[in-house]
């Protein structure tokens, strides 16, 4: 497939791996669950395909965003029938409650360990070839991440700062030592990630034969129990956390309770994990967004003393700006072929959006934040070096944010996509929908990738920020792959969707 291009017009939708479904899964959406997806996806030109973050998460976290590997896929996610004698599990479910997450992931490894016993003992030639080129083109990462998981699993789950101090600081002799008395378990979260590349891989493969992009999702930090944070302690100020100002999603600010940055130390390595980061995405996808990309630029620091001020750092705007500058041109280079794009949402400068243009980097034009004077702006004066969306994963969704609309608002709405319609229902019909996405095609953006819930008109959302719910980062399709191309509602709307990205543009008659 040749490089994907930003100024390439076309059309795709974001789900998170998690709420995908089928009938072979055990109760989370799985790594080969998107080879049907994506069939299903190319049938009503949909170009891309974008999910969240597929990481390992800390254990007891639901968000994707709180991650313990920026590297390391979550073992949850790998589909078990597709692993030479992995016994299968049967589906977990966690009923109205959240997804179970925990268990899911306990009855997986446990599989995956019976397979990796009968690995060693009867692993082909050409099989244990491939686990060598994987081990020596991931050693960057692998090493660190599996000698954490081992001790984190040998201390019982607790986290790295509770640990023995010698290990704590990683004293050499203490790793060397803890390697050795661990080996066997290393080995197993070595062939783990092993086998979660070789399905990705299969991914990827199935995706360039349906001409659709797979794009990614790069958290803005990582989850302080971490094998990151462990590995590069001196990269990060464990007197601080990171967050944001008082915004439109919360009055008082966020507290994300992810470590901050020790950014001197950061720009002193060249950005080096960074670029690790960047250079492992290109390997899993075609696109990936950069989450929160103001804070490469400024990042909010809350520190744990109370009596310290909450603030910016870099403080000044021309250190802002040369911190900002350093890092995109570090990801531009290691990313390849990849597409880096910026979520640039929120309240950014003006001139950071124009540093991320003069780079040829895409942000996001959220339609109902596109707006001035008591008027929306018209989606086909977007700038193409742009993302056009209905909303995120932090959003209500279309359907919800349409009902709370005043009658004015929604006339103006309307008006902005040259739709002429009565405004007076609160609720959105199928028809007046179908007409706002086909109105969002002919955005003047390159891309248009919207939520899926968005491009269906299916009301659930997937996360309140600020707000711990069991109902954050739970939501799951209501249709099960397999049954994508056959649900009669679906087949209606995937027609319509089709239809649309032709006369726009978006995608080709076949």
């Amino acid at each position: 497939m040749p490089r994907p291009l930003v100024h390439d017009r076309c059309a795709g939708f974001v789900v998170p791996l998690f709420s995908l479904r089928s009938g072979r899964d055990a109760g989370i959406g799985e790594i080969l669950d998107l080879v049907p997806l994506l069939k299903w996806a190319a049938s009503f030109g949909q170009g891309v395909v974008q999910l969240l973050p597929i990481t390992e998460t800390v254990p007891g976290e639901a968000s994707p965003y709180n991650a313990l590997s920026a590297f390391a896929i979550d073992p949850l996610y790998l589909s078990l029938h597709a692993v030479p004698h992995a016994p299968s599990v049967a589906p977990i479910d966690g009923g109205a409650g959240p997804l179970p997450r925990s268990a899911i992931r306990a009855a997986k490894l446990e599989a995956l360990a019976e397979a990796f016993d009968t690995f060693q003992s009867t692993g082909r030639s050409a099989a244990r070839k491939r686990l060598g080129t994987f081990l020596d083109t991931n050693r960057d990462w692998l090493d660190d991440y599996a000698l954490y998981q081992a001790l984190k699993e040998s201390f019982g789950a607790s986290a790295w700062e509770d640990w023995p101090a010698a290990l704590k600081r990683r004293e050499p002799q203490a790793l060397a030592q803890a390697a050795t008395r661990l080996a066997a378990r290393i080995e197993f979260f070595r062939y783990v990630q092993w086998q979660a590349v070789e399905q990705w891989q299969r991914v990827r493969r199935a995706a360039a034969a349906q001409g659709v992009r797979l794009m990614g999702d790069l958290p803005f930090v990582i989850g302080r129990d971490s094998a990151d944070v462990w590995a590069r302690q001196d990269e990060f100020d464990s007197t601080c956390s990171v967050g944001a100002p008082p915004d439109d999603f919360s009055e008082t600010g966020q507290s994300w309770n992810l470590p901050m940055y020790n950014w001197p130390r950061v720009q002193a390595t060249n950005f080096a994990w960074w670029r690790r980061r960047a250079r492992h995405a290109a390997t899993l996808y075609d696109l990936f967004r950069i989450d929160h990309i103001i804070g490469f630029f400024r990042s909010y620091a809350i520190p744990h003393d109370p009596a310290r001020p909450r603030g910016f750092v870099p403080a000044a705007e021309p250190e802002q700006q040369q911190q900002g500058e350093a890092f995109l041109s570090a990801v531009i280079e290691a990313s390849g072929d990849a597409v880096p794009i910026a979520e640039d949402l929120g309240t950014v400068p003006d001139w950071v959006r124009a540093t991320l243009h003069r780079r040829g980097i895409p942000g996001y034009k959220v339609f109902r934040w596109e707006r001035g004077n008591g008027t929306f702006h018209d989606p086909r004066t977007y700038d193409p070096l742009s993302v056009a969306t209905t909303g995120t994963h932090d959003t209500d969704t279309l359907v919800e944010w349409w009902s709370g609309l005043a009658p004015a608002d929604r006339t103006a709405a309307l008006a902005a996509l040259g739709i002429a319609a009565n405004v007076e229902s609160s609720t959105l019909s199928a028809a007046l929908h179908s007409r706002i996405i086909a109105s969002l095609y002919e955005a003047g953006s390159a891309l248009v990738i919207l939520p899926i819930q968005d491009l269906f008109g299916w009301p659930d959302r997937i996360n309140v920020p600020a707000t711990p719910s069991d109902q954050n980062w739970n939501w799951r399709m209501p249709v099960p792959v397999e049954q994508l191309a056959d649900d009669p509602e679906l087949r209606a709307a995937t027609a319509a969707l089709r239809q649309a990205a032709v006369a726009t543009g978006r995608t080709r008659e076949s």
